[in-house]
């Protein structure tokens, strides 16, 4: 019996072992040709073409007078489930972005079950492995990406410089309303950023592929902002709920909190 116990902790440490040697490998190659010295600061005049409710919610957010966000790396817990029945489960997870280059890397743990969610090189893939060696789920294509691009663009409150890049495109719909569409080579995908009194972010709504049965469908998508907290002197979501809006009624399925997040730090945690 202690063979046994001794033998499932060491295979247990082997894979934890190789697959955070695998993330870190891939990380040091999105972050390989990324210059962090000497970075612009940003200035009002950096805001000056954006419609005025982006303007106010990015002086809220604390990046003027800020260096530009190239990279990110951030450590996240919350509740995540993948059915409508089932109970929340706890997930840690940790990510990283380029910014400029509109990659990330994701991977989350719950319980002996992994999942690795990518956007590199415009191509976005999604790996579900039982204690890190059997892969159970695995999806790629054109729906895939699609919802890929459309995560780097709302996660961007969390990096909020990046809403100063040419790849993104804003148009202003009312006072309270902008719709943003970032641009990759052939692909695109829009959302729109509703926005509260204090110049907050509250929401963010799109239409996304869901995956179904093995199929994928567009279906409405929301996001929700619980709650902010300020991070190296920028204020961003510390707290969401993400939705699908389902017919049958909104499908809460996580509820990503951040802990720990580090900008310009081109190196894996």
């Amino acid at each position: 019996m202690k063979l046994r116990k001794k033998t499932t902790v060491l295979l247990l440490t082997v894979t934890l072992t190789v697959g955070c040697a695998a993330m870190n490998k891939t990380v040091s190659k999105m972050f390989s040709h990324v210059q962090i010295s000497d970075l612009e600061r940003i200035s009002e005049k950096d805001l000056q073409n954006l419609p005025q409710t982006v303007r106010n919610y990015l002086r809220y957010s604390g990046i003027v007078g800020k260096e530009k966000i190239k990279t990110v790396r951030l450590k996240q817990g919350g509740d995540f489930r993948l059915k409508p029945d089932q109970d929340f489960k706890t997930m840690k997870a940790v990510q990283y972005f380029n910014v400029d280059s509109m990659e990330f890397f994701w991977q989350g743990k719950v319980n002996i079950i992994t999942a690795t969610d990518r956007f590199l090189d415009g191509k976005g893939d999604l790996t579900v492995k039982l204690l890190g060696l059997i892969r159970v789920a695995y999806a790629e294509g054109p729906e895939v990406d699609q919802g890929e691009i459309l995560r780097f663009l709302a996660e961007g409150v969390w990096f909020p410089s990046v809403f100063l890049n040419d790849f993104i495109q804003w148009e202003e719909l009312d006072e309270r309303t902008a719709m943003a569409t970032i641009t990759l080579k052939d692909l695109s995908a829009s959302a729109l950023f509703h926005f509260n009194e204090k110049n907050q972010v509250e929401r963010i709504t799109a239409r996304r592929y869901m995956e179904k049965d093995g199929k994928f469908e567009l279906k409405d998508w929301e996001i929700r902002i619980v709650e902010y907290r300020a991070y190296h002197g920028i204020n961003i979501p510390a707290k969401s709920e993400v939705f699908w809006k389902l017919e049958e009624g909104d499908f809460c399925w996580y509820k990503p909190e951040i802990y720990e997040i580090d900008y310009n730090v081109p190196v894996p945690y």
